[in-house]
């Protein structure tokens, strides 16, 4: 391998673990700023802050990013500064969190481009220096000396140590010392166990071990921990052998006496020299470098290489079956048997192969969920609003490429929701609802669908603004020409937008005809409930992936084409006596309810076909609750299909996913059945 591709791949593997990082790192923010002005926070929380900041700081040194590591590296010193409560968490401390994560994002991204963007950072340090230049309230005496600490307890506190024990002084709470005497054979996990318990009702200030012994051969740790419990509630819920519960105050006082030392097998063990040793970390018995995790990164393009191989496998079976077909018809029986049998054996193995490749590639939609938290938050602030996030279905799976191509398209509907969907507190105040309003993502699989929802508790939709900015625009003659649902359509054309003002986050309308576009790309469907005064429901429908598929084959005035059988109901032979015209629409009645009917030769103004017959096939899809009649000339069967870009010269073409190569080496167009019910709805086909 050259020296520039040892560079690239240490690039990749960077930006990959930058990402999780930066990931984690907006999550465990959300929640911190819940904590500002005054609010609870948990130190644990502050901890995976600052280690997050502290492992992307090291990360970046390391792999040769400079501008990242010093940024990283002035984040770090006030988190650092946080967690040690030199500095007060308020609003201008989250927002300076938030920028900072932010631009460490843009950086990230930067370092993965081949043409570096400079980024000026003197603005984001001078902020940071400004929230470690507050100090916060000033205190009286250290309220420490009233508790009669031992000086081997205050001399063995880290600084971080010390100021957790002041905190948990200040709010009142009792401090006791644990004592305690383990097996060496299981002291990790019976310490695991105790200091989860004592963290459901207190904190565990710090954990080191004891120079007294209790057990013989044993190893001892004093867990120093507040609480607002007292020592007669919280005995029995650490109840042990070898324990010693001690409180800390004007004058100490022993609660509960070590039992008899039990016998131990194993020899005593020194301990590390560490301020807190993680007991998850020390293992007895042999040393392993065996990995905790069962967890491989891989790389979305070594996926798509091998989905590329399974496709090329895929049509190599097809023709292995043709050929078996075309011996069996020339009266080769024994041989067409032979090859028919291994041809069924190939099938089985590869169907086994296609579904373990297409489960690798399959990402919870949580990831993309946890993504609209910040955003959320960071736009609500700036907006004066009070929302809310509600996540649901965030384990419901779908193609890691769809998920990436979906967010941009979910981040516009949230940004749109918040900007001018809620209401300001005072507006939901007035109109009887609750100042705060949510925003709510949910997504569940709707057959070979997963549909994403995204729905606020707003105003609404204007329809009546709507109606009128179409009239401006020359788009109807007259407001009372088109229906309530048929107007809420128009918000997705280029350009469309009823507000008055431009908006630096979003215009209810603008830019929905990206979103759609996007959406359309995917063979996925958007949709639009209004409910005024009440809220706004976008409802989004996506295949779960755009890998291999089975696809239906037909033809229309003597063309091949592919339909995806997910997206097909049913077919059927219709009489051409059945069909209606309502509206100068086509239409057939199939159970009680009115089908809309297509004739694909007309859709893609195809010539060659012949006269109407007596009798023709019609394909019933459906994305979500729409429902069309295709009319086609035949139907040769069902195949497995690689769908394949046809590149950005023909991604213009209305209703074309993409492309796939047959079995008999002909190469045939793949249908869009979103985008065609979409069209053919709208009536511009």
């Amino acid at each position: 391998m050259s020296v520039d591709e040892n560079i690239g791949k240490a690039v990749k593997d960077f930006l990959a673990e930058a990402e999780e990082i930066l990931d984690q790192l907006s999550l465990d923010l959300v929640s911190l700023s819940d904590c500002a002005d005054g609010g609870e926070c948990s130190p644990d929380l502050v901890n995976s802050v600052f280690r997050g900041a502290h492992s992307l700081k090291g990360l970046a040194g390391m792999f040769g990013f400079a501008d990242i590591a010093e940024l990283g590296h002035h984040l770090e010193n006030l988190l650092d500064a946080l967690r040690l409560g030199k500095v007060e968490l308020d609003q201008g401390v989250v927002s300076t969190l938030f920028e900072s994560t932010e631009l460490l994002g843009a950086l990230v991204r930067n370092a993965g481009e081949s043409v570096l963007e400079p980024v000026d950072l003197s603005g984001i340090m001078q902020r940071i220096n400004d929230c470690l230049n507050k100090k916060p309230g000033a205190g009286g005496d250290s309220p420490l000396a009233r508790l009669n600490l031992p000086e081997r307890v205050l001399s063995s506190m880290t600084e971080y140590e010390e100021h957790r024990l002041l905190e948990n002084v200040k709010k009142g709470r009792r401090i006791y010392s644990i004592h305690i005497s383990l097996q060496l054979a299981s002291f990790d996990s019976e310490l695991m166990e105790l200091t989860e318990q004592l963290k459901q009702v207190g904190e565990v200030i710090s954990t080191l071990p004891s120079a007294s012994g209790g057990l013989s051969g044993g190893i001892d740790f004093e867990i120093l921990f507040g609480c607002d419990l007292d020592s007669a509630e919280l005995a029995p819920l650490i109840d042990r052998d070898n324990l010693e519960l001690t409180e800390f105050g004007p004058k100490e006082r022993s609660v509960a006496q070590a039992a008899a030392p039990a016998p131990v097998a194993e020899p005593a063990r020194e301990p590390a020299e560490e301020e807190a040793p993680n007991p998850a970390a020390v293992e007895p018995g042999a040393i392993s470098a065996k990995s905790m995790s069962r967890t491989v990164r891989v790389d979305i393009g070594k996926l798509d290489l091998l989905m590329n191989i399974v496709g090329e496998l895929v049509l190599s079976h097809s023709m292995i079956a043709d050929v078996a077909a075309r011996m069996r018809r020339n009266g080769l029986i024994v041989p067409s048997q032979e090859l028919a049998k291994s041809a069924k054996g190939l099938e089985k193995k590869l169907s086994e192969l296609q579904k373990g490749v297409m489960e690798i590639r399959m990402i919870p939609v949580g990831q993309l969920f946890e993504k609209m938290s910040r955003i959320v938050r960071k736009i609500s602030r700036e907006q004066g609003k009070k929302v809310e996030l509600k996540l649901f279905g965030a384990d419901t799976e779908l193609d890691k490429l769809i998920i990436e191509d979906i967010s941009d398209p979910v981040m516009h509907i949230v940004r749109n929701s918040i900007d001018h969907g809620i209401e300001t507190p005072e507006a939901r105040l007035a109109a009887g609802k609750d100042e705060k309003g949510t925003i709510t993502l949910s997504s569940y699989q709707k057959g070979n669908h997963v549909v994403i929802e995204v729905h606020d508790d707003g105003g609404g939709i204007d329809v009546s603004r709507v109606k009128k900015k179409a009239l401006q625009l020359g788009i109807i003659g007259s407001v009372d020409e088109v229906s309530d649902r048929d107007a809420l359509d128009f918000i997705f054309r280029p350009g469309f937008s009823t507000t008055d003002k431009v908006s630096e986050i979003s215009g209810r309308g603008v830019g929905m005809d990206v979103v759609r576009t996007n959406i359309a790309s995917l063979s996925g469907m958007i949709d639009v409930e209004n409910y005024p005064g009440q809220g706004t429901r976008f409802i989004i429908t996506l295949p779960i992936t755009l890998a291999i598929i089975k696809a239906l084959i037909i033809t229309a005035a003597g063309r091949t084409y592919a339909l995806p059988i997910t997206s097909v109901l049913e077919s059927i032979i219709v009489e051409q006596k059945e069909i209606k015209t309502v509206e100068r629409k086509e239409v057939i009645q199939l159970r009680e309810a009115t089908l809309p009917l297509l004739r694909l030769s007309e859709f893609f103004q195809l010539r060659g076909g012949e006269a109407a017959p007596e009798s023709c096939y019609v394909v019933v899809v459906g994305v979500a609750e729409k429902r069309l009649g295709v009319v086609v000339d035949d139907l040769l069967g069902q195949q497995d299909i690689v769908i394949k870009s046809i590149g950005d010269t023909f991604a213009g073409f209305r209703g074309i996913s993409g492309a796939a190569d047959l079995g008999d080496q002909r190469t045939i167009l793949v249908l869009d059945v979103g985008s065609v019910i979409s069209e053919a709805t709208r009536g511009s086909a």
